[in-house]
């Protein structure tokens, strides 16, 4: 009885919209390291879809930019990566952070995985979804600054014109859906407190934004 109230409580969240809060991130690494520079590293693709990982990594500077951290290129540090023999985003991502701190001197290096880029429909409904697990280190010492998971999902919605007419947006939705503005939505929120990244030192809220996390 219990598990079936417990069940219907969690249905109705989902139905209504709720969602459910999320221990607050451990920042006292950031705050001791006070990272200024992050360079982002060739994201790792755990999933079968090859397009995912520059369609992400186009969506990854402007983000984390606006939080007030100087980011490295995106595409040079790739180019710069594979002059030294570093063309392979699960090598890197073994890495030690110290080689990383030598090429380019920057403070933090952000490592990201996606772990679902899909689409998916079953008769009259299709969902697509991005998930990425984000990780934040020390350049000279390993130390992990911050972690986050995000998951952005969207939608078919009601196409009407009946079952037929709704099957059929339903696979259309599945197969025409740009992934980059669910990739921008994944970055944009996974940053922004009160899960995210404290105010770095290019912006107005340097070391006082304690209170929104």
């Amino acid at each position: 009885m219990r598990s079936s109230v417990i069940a219907a409580v969690c249905i109705f969240g989902l139905l209504s919209g709720c969602a459910v809060q999320s221990a607050k991130p451990d920042l006292a690494a950031i705050h001791t390291y006070k990272p200024r520079s992050i360079l982002v590293v060739p994201v790792l693709n755990d999933t079968t879809e090859i397009s995912a990982s520059p369609v992400f990594i186009s969506t990854i500077t402007r983000p984390l930019a606006e939080r007030g951290y100087y980011v490295f290129p995106v595409y040079l540090t790739e180019l710069v990566l594979r002059d030294f023999g570093l063309a392979e985003a699960g090598h890197i991502h073994q890495l030690d952070t110290r080689r990383l701190y030598e090429l380019f001197g920057a403070d933090a290096a952000l490592f990201v995985t996606i772990k679902d880029w899909s689409s998916k429909y079953i008769v009259v409904a299709s969902t697509v979804t991005v998930e990425m697990d984000y990780v934040l280190k020390d350049t000279r010492t390993g130390t992990t600054l911050w972690q986050a998971t995000e998951q952005v999902s969207q939608g078919s919605g009601d196409a009407g014109g009946g079952l037929i007419g709704m099957a059929v947006a339903a696979a259309m939705n599945a197969m025409v859906t740009d992934y980059q503005p669910l990739a921008r939505r994944a970055n944009n929120q996974v940053f922004l407190p009160p899960k995210g990244l404290p105010a770095g030192p290019y912006h107005e809220e340097y070391g006082r934004d304690q209170d929104k996390f």
